[in-house]
């Protein structure tokens, strides 16, 4: 892998660790402002390590229930842009009993879709260990970024 896609990667699973981390502690202004600015590689880097982390979180925690009411709480937090776009796929996916295969989220723009799978994430985490074990389960993933020799490449947000 040359140096750049290895950087481009590694700032994509820091922004999407860093998202994750705003829905998990409710924080509105990071998870509006958390992919503000960046640009179509950045963001589809982003998204391609969001749905890595997704696709291994679903399969780790065996196809996890997805309580309409937490997913109402956590989508709440997104981008009013994206909120209805994402909930519809997402509702759609839980209704098929596919997730978000056949929700139609790849028809988004690709901010939608990542907040979308972070959001999905979130709740299915929250379920599975609680908040403190949420925010253990995201904080432990970066710390092992970082010992793997993988730090964030900017500032702490």
């Amino acid at each position: 892998m040359a140096a750049d896609e290895k950087a481009a990667l590694t700032e994509g699973m820091w922004r999407a660790t860093d998202l994750m981390w705003a829905y998990l502690t409710e924080d509105r202004t990071r998870v509006r402002t958390g992919l503000v600015g960046l640009d179509s590689d950045q963001l589809a880097h982003t998204l391609a390590w969001q749905a890595r982390d997704h696709d291994w979180l679903f399969d780790d925690l065996g196809e996890p229930s997805m309580s309409v009411l937490l997913l109402d709480t956590v989508a709440a937090l997104a981008p009013v842009d994206c909120e209805f776009m994402m909930t519809t796929a997402v509702r759609k996916g839980v209704a098929a009993g596919t997730g978000l295969a056949s929700s139609g989220l790849e028809d988004f723009p690709t901010t939608a879709q990542i907040h979308a799978l972070t959001v999905c994430m979130a709740v299915m985490l929250l379920e599975a260990h609680g908040r403190q074990g949420a925010l253990g389960f995201v904080a432990a993933s970066a710390d092992d970024y970082v010992r793997r020799g993988h730090p964030r490449p900017y500032p702490t947000p």
